[in-house]
């Protein structure tokens, strides 16, 4: 016949956030019965994962089988008898090997997740779950849940779109630039090796004047007194 295989030893295994998330809803009120339902909307996570919590809370002692609040979770809630209920913890689950070896806060994660891979000859996963409990025990200080808080938004700056510039507008061109443009092609137009020609402009009015055959010679003569008076024409 073989020889049954012994079984692997374990520890609790409680998540951080979780340890301190319970213990706060602890704090406002103690449940009735801690059930995966109660551990599920506690945490805000799945039935199936918070089964899974169960078990760990029933091995540190802070619930009975029936999954009711022991006396050690009163202490482990009140912040004056935190650390006494860890180290409460501590005794009564873990070997005096460990303790002995490992029984300050500084202890480092290598060498305690060490022991613990000798121990239970388990995968890392399990081990690391194991090493930080057993250092967050040794910890043994509440003020330390606050770190597991939601973390905090920092306040954003309201965003200040700069207006675009509008497009360049070409600039007004001077009078002298457009004298010198006039004069460029005027020089030009005359001819003269390209040479500029100084420019005069002369400005020139034609008014034509419709007499109707009708009219008489005193009405003729109104039309060219009243056209002497208001347009200056010179000879």
């Amino acid at each position: 016949m073989k020889m049954a295989e012994s079984k692997k030893k374990s520890y609790p295994k409680l998540p951080r956030a979780n340890w301190f998330s319970l213990r706060e809803k602890f704090r406002q009120k103690p449940p009735a019965e801690v059930t995966a339902t109660y551990i599920a909307g506690a945490l805000n996570i799945g039935t199936a994962s918070a089964a899974n919590l169960v078990p760990p809370l029933k091995q540190l002692g802070l619930i009975d089988e029936a999954g009711k609040p022991s006396d050690l979770a009163f202490e482990w809630r009140d912040d004056e008898t935190y650390a006494a209920a860890c180290e409460k913890i501590l005794v009564a689950t873990y070997p005096q090997e460990i303790r002995d070896l490992f029984h300050t806060p500084d202890a480092k994660f290598k060498d305690v997740s060490n022991w613990f891979a000798r121990d239970t000859r388990q995968g890392e996963s399990a081990v690391s779950a194991y090493t930080a409990l057993y250092l967050l025990l040794l910890e043994g200080d509440p003020s330390k849940g606050k770190e597991n808080g939601p973390p905090k938004q920092k306040a954003t700056a309201p965003r200040v779109v700069k207006a675009k510039k509008p497009a360049t507008e070409p600039k007004p061109a001077k009078a002298a630039d457009v004298m010198s443009e006039a004069e460029e092609r005027h020089g030009h137009a005359g001819g003269g090796g390209g040479q500029r020609r100084a420019f005069s402009p002369n400005l020139h009015v034609d008014i034509q004047i419709h007499i109707s055959p009708d009219s008489t010679p005193e009405q003729i003569d109104r039309i060219f007194e009243s056209m002497a008076k208001h347009l200056p024409i010179k000879g």
